[in-house]
């Protein structure tokens, strides 16, 4: 089971452009209903180094339905073989801080360059496991009192006055440390240092709400 199957089996079926026969599918490199790989891997393709069984010259009609799907590569997305989700920075924080486990077997994938094809790296996810793919980075986010306590931190420190490009880079000019203090900015920076350069770290500090939405916060609360 692979991402491309998940999303393959939720997308509504259509007829490939040439009668399926079985073959080892380029992309998967599993053995499925083929086409031929021209209808799947088009020259601008730059991702060769991602298919598992390269030298076939044939791709699953699941791959086909896949590659033919832009939002599959133009979107973050959640799947899981029943409904396909696309999903925006919100919507991956809500799915991420959420964590209740799916009932089947799903795949989740965020991004910000809206460019890659997620689905070709994904890993699909069972039980309690959750291992999103950020960009090209896979980020485990099985264990939800890590999450939950890093996430907390950093909405702390949010809070506190550092806005998100100092939280992700820990750059922090001296005339900003006086604004803020320096006790509360040690404090933060002792506990970041450490997890700075991590998948979840970076992932987390990229869900961390937008100016705008701390806005409509503090208007919604007075």
């Amino acid at each position: 089971m692979t991402a491309i199957d998940l999303i393959a089996d939720a997308l509504p079926p259509e007829t490939p452009p040439e009668e399926p026969r079985l073959g080892i599918c380029c992309v998967t490199g599993v053995e499925a209903p083929c086409i031929n790989r021209k209808h799947v891997i088009k020259p601008s393709f730059t991702n060769l180094d991602l298919l598992r069984a390269p030298e076939s010259p044939m791709a699953s009609v699941a791959a086909w339905r896949v590659f033919g799907y832009a939002p599959a590569r133009q979107s973050s997305w959640w799947c899981d073989g029943h409904d396909f989700r696309r999903l925006d920075r919100v919507a991956v924080r809500n799915k991420v801080l959420s964590g209740d486990p799916a009932p089947y077997p799903w795949a989740g994938y965020a991004t910000t360059s809206y460019k890659k094809h997620g689905a070709l790296r994904a890993p699909v996810n069972t039980g309690r496991q959750s291992v999103w793919l950020f960009e090209t980075v896979l980020v485990d986010c099985s264990c939800r009192g890590t999450v939950f306590q890093w996430w907390n931190t950093l909405r702390e420190a949010q809070d506190s006055g550092i806005p998100r490009p100092v939280i992700e880079r820990l750059d922090a000019a001296p005339a900003f440390i006086g604004k803020i203090g320096f006790r509360g900015w040690r404090n933060f920076e002792e506990w970041a240092r450490p997890k700075v350069r991590s998948s979840l770290y970076q992932f987390l500090t990229y869900l961390l709400p937008s100016q705008e939405e701390l806005k409509k916060c503090v208007s919604k609360s007075r």
